[in-house]
């Protein structure tokens, strides 16, 4: 809803520029309406602010099996609205009380300090941006990725503007090569495989080298089913965009061989399934 207001304002001419957090927007673009990636990327990785009565130490073992054996335990009560970081957390946890939340960071915190939730799931890159972890010292523990994959264009900034030759000219230069190839694989990864933000797929894309790598992840919301797959080309600063969606798409492909059609289908209407399968 707030990204449709704000193309509507850029279409009017009544704003010559938004500026949005690339996972939040739709895998294609309205027509005459372009995306400049500018980087460097925030970190990508999900995070659990805790109220107090968690101990951060747990985030020395958190790939371990006995940290998993305490949160099982304890039946932590968990915030979040974000399907794909449930399933995931499911997975790891399944002993955990998962909560929906609604709300910006603050009001989220709020409740979290008011002892309505544990722990609340947020993106390391809000808070980054809201210059809130310092204030948060002590009550935070970074999700490795192999646990909690990020959604696709997670810690990347998009300025969406006209496409218009002078406008383009002028923010070209914010561009930034690396965040653009790996975010377009990311998203679509996503759009090939019909999927929205709401659902349960996750991605990441990482260059190193001259090596793009691009992980996918599809999960059921029990975490019980998970195809997650991976491939790499080579790729530099020169190459064409085209290539890293490509890649996208290969990884896709791939996901739905391996049985993530069969995922996304059950989390889908049956008419949605359909305009899909069309």
């Amino acid at each position: 809803m707030f990204v449709t207001e704000i193309e509507r304002a850029l279409h009017e001419k009544r704003i010559d520029l938004a500026v949005h957090s690339l996972k939040d927007l739709p895998t294609t673009q309205p027509e005459g309406v372009r995306l400049i990636i500018p980087g460097p990327r925030e970190d990508v990785r999900d995070v659990f602010v805790s109220n107090g009565n968690l101990r951060p130490v747990l985030a020395e073992q958190f790939a371990g099996e006995h940290t998993k054996e305490i949160y099982s335990q304890q039946e932590l009560r968990i915030g979040t609205g974000s399907l794909r970081r449930m399933a995931q957390i499911r997975a790891r946890f399944p002993g955990a009380q998962l909560l929906p939340i609604r709300g910006n960071v603050d009001t989220r915190l709020r409740k979290l300090e008011a002892h309505e939730y544990d722990a609340i799931v947020l993106a390391a890159a809000g808070l980054y941006r809201l210059d809130m972890v310092e204030r948060l010292t002590g009550r935070v523990v970074y999700l490795p990725i192999d646990i909690v994959m990020p959604a696709p264009g997670q810690g990347a900034l998009a300025i969406e503007m006209r496409d218009e030759s002078e406008m383009l000219e002028l923010l070209s230069p914010l561009n930034d090569a690396v965040t653009q190839a790996t975010t377009s694989a990311e998203r679509m990864f996503m759009r090939r495989l019909g999927a929205g933000c709401f659902l349960p797929v996750a991605a990441y894309g990482e260059v190193v080298g001259e090596t793009l790598t691009l992980r996918g992840l599809v999960i059921s919301l029990d975490g019980q089913r998970q195809v997650r797959v991976q491939q790499s080309i080579r790729w530099t600063t020169e190459d064409a965009l085209e290539e890293a969606e490509l890649l996208g798409i290969k990884v896709a492909e791939q996901a739905l061989e391996q049985g993530a059609r069969e995922i996304i289908d059950s989390l889908l209407p049956t008419g949605e399934q359909e305009r899909l399968h069309a």
